[in-house]
């Protein structure tokens, strides 16, 4: 009788004369409060604790590729590193590296925190909608989420594929309500996502392959060819080469995705094995297993939602760099099937819920508040000044060249820009061949003849401090260290002015 009440009086507060938006916000707010908590706690988490933390550095090779854009229009050919002097360079992300550069010219870095924040947050927002619209319980949609959000920690770190989050979820969104409720206008809306993402992320081709897949099932479900799903089954693949770049963006693709050279060095590009880094991962995963062995469960969910965990779990085990992938899809899709276990319905309790949601919204606000009154310099703690100063005064000389490391790379080239087409390499090592690659991994290996590989380079940042093996190394071939801390070192060669 207590719970008849209460909906009674929440029904009579939501009228139309409060205006069909406070309408829909109340509703918001007194039904789905702990996914507004979830979003609201990822918010606080990222705005305060672990802003310096999502500051990588594929951060700083946003910025200087869309730099690179700005001043000198889409590349075409690799200028700014040695190694890769003459290269083709598809910049398949070059809108999404024009607005975080645009974003810091105009905020500076902590604008481009905030940016990164907000999509993530937008992304989770979507993906619990959609989770939501499709009849899960407040309380599962924040179990599932907080797991899934949990799953993937580097994929909320800032770079060109943040742009890519909110699209995806977006797209899931639109593809998962065709699937429900059948296909209708709105869901044609994925198109035109679809094509301004293919100028953000290469991910889009996995937004056109849901497409794709969403177009195929309606067909076989119907028997008979249908304007709509035929339409979206033929349309998608085409946008994927929606950019200024066109056919071009073929080779690109099949570099990335077919038989990509560089997926042996990098930990991102390989199998999800199970390990530290990819542990929550499988637990998502074994709990997706579970629920879906339930038929009571499996029940609750399309066969197209079905057929979307299968597709993004295949590609979160081929690389790491997928869990994010599979990650938000869990999040918007598991929460009914495990509602099928946890079958209590969510308590109807409309002025606690709106009390939690608000309380949540407060403290975010109070984050957002707290991270404005930041200095500058403590987002960009962990990238010390004093590095960039000591490279700065060694290659004031135009002939000298740096090698760096992978992670000092991209951020050295966006602090100093008078290094363009003078450092060794940077993180986009697609643009390598195989025997340039070997070359760099035998020198962060320290295999083989690996000083051979520092032949031409004045300047050299190693990783480790100064008794590191190879700092040590190269003093005792003559080198002179100028920096060192806990985790590079800087050393100035004799000799080593210009080109091999």
């Amino acid at each position: 009788m207590a719970d008849v009440t209460e909906t009674a009086r929440a029904d009579r507060r939501l009228t139309p004369a409060h205006g069909p938006v406070v309408v829909r916000v109340l509703h918001i707010l007194e039904s789905s409060p702990f996914p507004i908590l979830l979003v609201a706690l990822v918010g606080v988490i990222l705005l305060s604790a672990f802003a310096p933390s999502i500051i990588v550095g594929d951060t700083w090779l946003t910025l200087v590729a869309g730099r690179e854009v700005v001043d000198h229009g889409l590349p075409s050919t690799e200028t700014l590193t040695v190694l890769g002097q003459g290269a083709t360079w598809t910049d398949q992300q070059w809108l999404a590296q024009v607005v975080f550069y645009g974003v810091h010219e105009l905020a500076g870095i902590r604008g481009v925190v905030l940016l990164d924040v907000t999509l993530v947050l937008l992304a989770l927002s979507l993906v619990t909608a959609t989770a939501r619209a499709g009849g899960a319980s407040s309380r599962s949609t924040f179990l599932v989420g907080l797991l899934a959000v949990l799953a993937g920690p580097w994929g909320w770190t800032i770079r060109a594929q943040s742009t890519a989050l909110p699209l995806y979820a977006a797209t899931l969104w639109l593809l998962v309500d065709a699937a429900r409720n059948g296909i209708r206008r709105r869901t044609l809306l994925v198109l035109p996502l679809l094509v301004l993402w293919a100028n953000l992320h290469g991910s889009v081709v996995l937004g056109a392959g849901l497409t794709v897949l969403l177009g195929a099932t309606e067909l076989v479900r119907a028997r008979r060819v249908t304007p709509v799903p035929l339409l979206l089954a033929v349309t998608a693949p085409l946008s994927v080469l929606a950019s200024p770049y066109g056919t071009k963006l073929v080779a690109y693709y099949d570099l990335m995705l077919v038989d990509a050279p560089f997926a042996p060095i990098l930990r991102e590009w390989q199998w999800s094995r199970p390990d530290a880094t990819t542990f929550l991962f499988w637990i998502l995963a074994l709990l997706a297993a579970a629920l879906l062995a339930k038929r009571r469960c499996r029940g609750r969910l399309t066969r197209y939602e079905l057929l979307v965990l299968a597709v993004t779990f295949v590609g979160a085990v081929q690389a790491v760099r997928g869990v994010v992938w599979f990650a938000l899809a869990a999040a918007a899709i598991l929460p009914a099937a495990l509602d099928g276990v946890v079958t209590r319905a969510d308590i109807r309790a409309p002025t606690v819920n709106r009390a939690i949601s608000l309380a949540a919204i407060a403290g975010l606000a109070v984050a957002l508040v707290s991270f404005l009154a930041r200095p500058s310099s403590w987002f960009v703690s962990d990238w010390p000044e004093d590095r960039v100063q000591a490279v700065r005064e060694e290659t004031r000389d135009s002939r000298t060249r740096l090698y760096p490391t992978d992670g000092t790379a991209d951020w050295l080239l966006w602090r100093l820009p008078a290094l363009r087409g003078r450092i060794a390499y940077d993180v986009r090592f697609e643009l390598y061949d195989r025997t340039t690659l070997d070359e760099i991994v035998q020198y962060n290996a320290r295999r083989g003849d690996w000083r051979s590989t520092l032949d031409g380079y004045g300047v050299v940042v190693a990783e480790g401090g100064r008794s590191s093996r190879a700092a040590k190394s190269l003093v005792a071939g003559g080198a002179r260290v100028v920096f060192t801390d806990a985790d590079v070192t800087i050393l100035l060669r004799s000799g080593g002015m210009t080109g091999r």
